[in-house]
């Protein structure tokens, strides 16, 4: 394997696979072969970034020094197994999947056989491939691989992107993945929470959303311009004590979970109050006999 990345192949033509062949083709980096299921999807995204559409995954690793698997999770473990099994060689070459829950040992297969393996995943949510291609650039991606050429190729391809380098060290990539859900996913599972208790108060979506949005979006760019603890505003930073109660009564009159949920996350958030200087006795107290209220009618 030469130290110099001379070529990228992709298996798959999605909205991953989409965004970092066309950015990296910006980028100068040549894209070698394009392969998907689907085959005019394959041809749209090589005319677009000068490569060949090709008709079969074997044909990417031969035409490719670095192949990128960038297909749903459940069939990266399965496809480097057909790649073993069919490429009439992997000695030399290597092969990086975009998972971002799967660690390197789903291409433990290809790794048997002589190819260099790793994982590459954008920490980005992929709504379509136009947005994604604008803003992309200056996000973080997940590195893995213990080969030290296929790991230089990697961290330049982040480079190229202005991105941040996340280590991920052998067995931590699940805890990774987790953390990102928690900010991502769950953020939109709040959300809707939230519009729902303002709906069962006679708003409609519009006007929950036009309540909703905007502290979204300000927390996101407080988080972004003043770091943790910072961002961090409401009543917990004010140790207001009698207004948590009351959110927490008012809560158990129409969604004990969403109570419950409530208190742990005040829970959660006591020592971010506490790095703002905030004294917490009066709020342990309270949550402590919460969690004593609870417990006792459960």
């Amino acid at each position: 394997m030469s130290d110099q990345l001379r070529s990228i192949g992709f298996i798959g033509a999605g909205k991953v696979g989409g965004t970092l062949a066309r950015l990296w083709h910006q980028r100068g980096y040549a894209i070698s072969a394009v392969y998907s299921r689907t085959f005019a999807h394959a041809r749209a995204l090589a005319d677009a970034v000068g490569a060949e559409a090709v008709d079969t995954p074997e044909a990417v690793i031969a035409a490719s020094d670095l192949t990128m698997l960038v297909v749903p999770d459940d069939q990266i473990r399965p496809l480097a197994e057909q790649l073993t099994l069919r490429s009439r060689s992997l000695m030399g070459k290597a092969v990086v999947h975009t998972s971002g829950a799967l660690d390197v040992r789903a291409l433990e297969s290809a790794a048997a056989v002589g190819a260099s393996v790793g994982s590459l995943h954008p920490a980005f949510p992929f709504a379509d491939v136009e947005t994604a291609v604008l803003n992309l650039p200056g996000a973080a991606f997940a590195v893995e691989s213990e080969d030290v050429r296929l790991r230089g190729w990697l961290l330049g391809l982040v480079a190229s992107l202005d991105g941040q380098v996340v280590a991920i060290s052998p067995g931590s990539k699940v805890l990774y993945h987790a953390a990102l859900v928690i900010a991502s996913n769950y953020t939109v599972t709040l959300y809707a929470l939230a519009e729902r208790l303002l709906m069962s108060l006679g708003a409609d979506r519009a006007a929950a959303e036009a309540a909703l949005n905007p502290l979204v979006t300000g927390t996101a760019e407080n988080l972004r311009l003043r770091g943790i603890p910072d961002a961090l505003t409401g009543p917990l930073v004010r140790a207001d004590v009698g207004t948590v109660t009351e959110h927490l009564r008012a809560l158990e009159m129409v969604d004990m979970d969403a109570a419950a949920l409530y208190r742990q996350l005040a829970r959660m958030t006591l020592p971010l109050a506490a790095a703002r200087g905030v004294s917490l006795d009066a709020l342990m107290r309270l949550l402590a006999q919460e969690e004593e209220n609870e417990n006792d009618h459960s």
